[in-house]
């Protein structure tokens, strides 16, 4: 007998075989432990330390419960089967009648605390390896989890105890306890609901460490029993009653996912698995809808030049990899033209910005034009309520420059400043009401925006939004046309504020936890509702989503692969999300839902790992990706409460962070933009302003760095043509 099954029970070791009909010493704590997990009524008549025929019944439906020989004889399996660690709670009714599932929780948005941890091991990572088993019930849907302080009435409440808990006894070989949801408890009918740790019995570990218990382990079983499952008779599954010492169980079988979504039905499997669409890439990936709506993705191969592919029908499958030539220095912005032409802007060898464009809507590509400046980092483009097209770039100055379409679909004006010292790419986005917004961080590294006074219109000056940020900016637009922003702070958390009403003033920052190693894409599914995706600390790809428009977020969700770059979202004719990345082979992998995201729930998924091959893509990697929600000081600057309402708060400017102007949160008319003129003369041919843009000018169509790889805009590749041969390593083909 092992130490482990003799310390878990030793009132059952010392108790002798026993047949029906007899009486043996101690028989009687063979009938307490029947009694204590549901074999035997607590009311039924028997005989005490009598094998009865009662309790040879709960003896049989034991033994069947464990695979066991069933002869309703004590013998010694059954014995070292009730010697087991295990979990605290019924494995059946009381009646000897077994429930795979108990009852569900109204609810679907619960919190959790922790109120204290375990010496057993080192600083709070018991806290961690709950949070991860947490996790893994909540990406398969239909429940998120958010961690609150324990003072802020949660729902759950986590913690060691000693073995005599006052609310349910683990005296005797009980590794934990916790309870089903309201309308089914056993322990307790009121909230919080409790997840307690034996802290006197056993001792517990990160891992499999001899004579030791994985807390992850355990709390996975436990949290089972929180989402309102029982004991499972699959010897296998998380949701079996024992485990033993110095092993590990960290993933869900299929009988625990089917106990799962029998309570929380599952709308269709949300996302598909990776798939590759080949290339090897040196950049992030851009993408744009043609104006029938197909999808078009644009990336840097490995000769410094633009590839394309693009799908063959709105939301069908994608061409080979074509060349639009160009040596290009930066990541490439994509925008659509009034008329549904694409158009996008990179950085050039000349460091000047340099376009190409549709010739016609859905239809073959100009050559290279340049539209001068000399600018340190890649341009952001947004469309003005007229349909006009704006490039923002920064110059060598740090300041934020511009130009514009003088009409939809046309020329450009020169280059005009709009001030400042950014320290960031430039994030644009636009008002409910057609404005133009942008963001940046500055010199202070705070979030700094300056916005359109009017709808095609003149310029703010820049106003703080506060917060210590350690990425670039993301905007969203909710469904009521509310402007969201979200940033990495100094925790690596993701965080975010937003506009408290259409055109209007700016919440204070809230945390959405996380721990970033990427900057944040935001997408909008079907339905409106925001979805934010990241890189974690495995190098996965995680999600959260908004669980209603315009509202509040669900927890976080893997998507599984390994990237290599920041994410990229796009929206397919039918409203259905598709991410882009990079893979550990520098190829260019996607998913994708598989439908569009219009119910309250939605789910990760297994799927190819993004490694450039075939793999099982996570659904709950080990440590990352943890809630968050107490900031860390000085992460964000805190917002000023004015008549009760949260406003962003306006301290003074560092020195040189940002141009001074008006600071004003809202939007309200401003100083008319930067001196400079808008020439209306066509492409590349009107005067730049002097300094920090300036540079001599570069004919149309001769960018540096072609070195004979672009076609003439006469001779641009038809969209449905094979695959233009490739310069050696420039993308490979799949």
């Amino acid at each position: 007998m092992t130490e482990e099954l003799y310390r878990a029970a030793p009132y059952l070791a010392a108790v002798e075989n026993t047949a029906p009909g007899e009486r043996k010493p101690g028989f009687n704590k063979v009938q307490s432990y029947l009694e204590r997990f549901g074999y035997l009524g607590a009311t039924t008549a028997r005989e005490i330390g009598v094998l009865d025929d009662p309790t040879e019944g709960a003896l049989r439906s034991f033994q069947e419960f464990f695979h066991l020989p069933v002869t309703g004889v004590f013998d010694d399996a059954t014995r070292e089967a009730m010697m087991q660690p295990r979990c605290g709670l019924p494995d059946m009714r009381g009646d000897g009648i077994a429930f795979a599932t108990a009852c569900a929780w109204v609810d679907r948005t619960l919190t959790y605390a922790f109120d204290n941890g375990t010496d057993d091991v080192a600083g709070v990572a018991e806290f961690d390896a709950i949070r991860r088993a947490i996790q893994t019930w909540q990406v398969l849907g239909g429940l998120s989890f958010t961690e609150v302080a324990v003072g802020s009435s949660p729902d759950i409440r986590i913690g060691w105890r000693p073995a005599a808990d006052p609310d349910h006894s683990m005296v005797g070989g009980v590794l934990a306890h916790a309870d089903f949801p309201p309308g089914c408890s056993v322990v307790t009918n009121t909230l919080p609901k409790p997840v307690h740790f034996d802290d006197s019995e056993h001792v517990w570990s990160i891992g499999a460490v001899a004579s030791a218990f994985d807390i992850e382990t355990v709390a996975l079983h436990e949290f089972g029993h929180i989402v309102g499952l029982a004991h499972s008779s699959v010897a296998n599954a998380v949701m079996a009653p024992t485990v033993s010492a110095n092993f590990t169980k960290r993933a869900l079988t299929q009988d625990d996912i089917d106990g799962f979504r029998a309570l929380y039905p599952a709308a269709p499997q949300a996302w598909s698995g990776w798939n590759s669409l080949g290339g090897v890439i040196t950049s992030d990936v851009a993408v744009g809808n043609n104006k029938d709506g197909r999808m078009e993705a644009f990336a840097r191969g490995t000769d410094g030049a633009v590839w394309h592919r693009w799908q063959t029908t709105p939301n069908g499958n994608w061409s080979g990899w074509n060349s639009l030539g160009g040596v290009i220095t930066t990541e490439i912005a994509v925008a659509n033209n009034q008329d549904g032409r694409l158009e996008f802007f990179a950085r050039g060898t000349d460091n000047a910005l340099w376009h190409r464009w549709q010739t016609t809507p859905n239809g073959n590509w100009s050559g290279w034009n340049s539209l001068l400046g000399t600018i340190t980092g890649p341009a952001a483009v947004g469309r003005n309520a007229d349909g006009r097209l704006e490039v923002f770039a920064r110059g060598t100055d740090g300041a934020v420059w511009h130009r514009w379409q003088t009409t939809p679909n046309g020329n450009w004006s020169g280059w005009n400043s709009l001030g400042g010292v950014i320290t960031s790419e430039i994030a644009v986005g636009r008002n409910k009401d057609g404005r133009l917004e942008l963001f940046v961080r500055g010199t202070d590294n705070a979030l700094w925006h300056k916005w359109q006074t009017a709808p095609n219109g003149n310029w703010s000056g820049w106003a703080s939004l506060g917060g210590v940020l350690t990425s670039n900016i993301t905007t969203g637009t909710n469904a009521d046309g509310r402007l969201e922003v979200f940033v990495r702070g100094t925790d690596n958390a993701l965080w975010h504020k937003w506009q408290t009403a259409p055109n209007s003033g700016w919440s204070g920052w809230a945390s959405l936890g996380g721990i970033l190693t990427s900057d944040i894409a935001v997408g909008r599914n079907a339905s409106g509702r925001l979805e934010a995706f990241v890189r974690g600390t495995d190098n996965a790809l995680w999600h959260k989503w908004q669980t209603a428009p315009n509202s509040g977020w669900s927890g976080w969700a893997s998507l599984g692969g390994i990237l290599t770059s920041n994410i990229t979202v796009g929206s397919n004719a039918d409203g259905r999300l598709e991410v882009f990345v990079r893979g550990t082979d520098n190829a260019m992998w996607h998913r994708w839902q598989n439908t569009p995201f219009l119910t309250e729930e939605s789910t990760g998924s297994s799927g190819a790992a993004a490694t450039g091959g075939e793999g099982g893509g996570e659904t709950a990697a080990e440590g990352v990706v943890p809630q968050t929600v107490e900031m860390p000081t000085g992460t964000m600057a805190d917002s000023v409460t004015i008549n009760g309402h949260r406003q962003p708060a306006e301290p003074e400017m560092p020195a040189g962070t940002m141009d001074a102007g008006t600071s004003n949160a809202v939007a309200a008319d401003a100083a008319a933009t930067d001196t400079g003129t808008a020439d209306a003369g066509p492409t590349d041919a009107g005067p730049t302003d002097t300094g920090a843009m300036d540079v001599p000018r570069t004919e149309p169509g001769s960018m540096p760095g072609l070195s004979g790889q672009e076609s003439p805009a006469s001779e641009s590749p038809a969209k449905e043509s094979a695959a233009a041969t490739m310069p050696a390593g420039g993308m490979a083909a799949v």
